[in-house]
């Protein structure tokens, strides 16, 4: 399947990695996080990618073009400008998608994400959109509270209790019908939601996104540490 990548934002969360540089390329290790998130997608088969680009897409497409390539891979650039929406990018995009479905990522997302159970899903309920729904860890510790106020103990990193887009879509080319509505997550998703084509897969296994300067410490703690869970799938 070909692979849509959004990856046009300016990640102004990310303070000064960021200035001068595209989030795609702010560092995990050795090398740039989208470097990392279409290492998930080529050792699952999928290697032809489309790369949303905006803010700094030229930095990209030079990186993908050179000494960033991934072996055996496709890169292709879709430039919508700074200002363009998910929505219109992912139509410039799909000029360039081959295959009657294809998969859609955030560009700023990791995970152990079993790619095959996310298409069999969409294929098999006939979504136009199969998601990845997630449980995010939450940022705080969390008090073990008894009705009358005693506290009992403390836990870290637990899973929220509810679910949220974690991105990975399997996508049918029908949505192309839908982007006209106005934004992903807002009018397009939500009419998707009312013609009950919008579907979620349920991943229980590593998932983290890159939405904060601590997210980005996070990440290269656990690349310090030799630890990369989103390989291990």
């Amino acid at each position: 399947m070909d692979v849509v990548i959004l990856a046009g934002g300016k990640g102004t969360r990310l303070a000064e990695l960021t200035q001068e540089t595209p989030k795609g390329l702010a560092p995990i290790g050795d090398r740039p996080i989208l470097s990392h998130l279409m290492g998930i997608f080529a050792r699952q088969g999928h290697r032809r990618f489309i790369l949303c680009v905006g803010y700094e897409g030229h930095q990209i497409a030079d990186y993908f073009g050179g000494e960033g390539r991934l072996p055996g891979t496709d890169v292709i650039i879709s430039d919508s400008g700074l200002a363009a929406s998910k929505s219109q990018r992912i139509a410039d995009a799909l000029v360039h998608v081959k295959s009657d479905r294809f998969l859609l990522s955030y560009g700023d997302d990791l995970a152990n994400i079993d790619l095959s159970a996310v298409i069999a899903q969409g294929e098999r309920t006939e979504s136009i959109v199969t998601l990845t729904a997630v449980q995010p860890l939450s940022p705080f510790g969390v008090l073990n509270l008894e009705t009358n106020g005693r506290i009992t103990g403390f836990r870290e990193k637990c899973r929220m209790p509810d679910w949220i887009n974690g991105g990975f879509m399997s996508v049918s080319r029908q949505i192309e019908g839908y982007l006209a509505l106005g934004e992903l997550e807002n009018e397009v998703f939500e009419r998707l939601v009312v013609e009950h084509r919008l579907n979620a897969y349920r991943h229980q296994g590593f998932w983290k996104a890159m939405n904060t300067h601590k997210d980005y410490l996070q990440f290269n703690e656990l690349t310090d540490r030799g630890e990369l869970p989103w390989e291990n799938i």
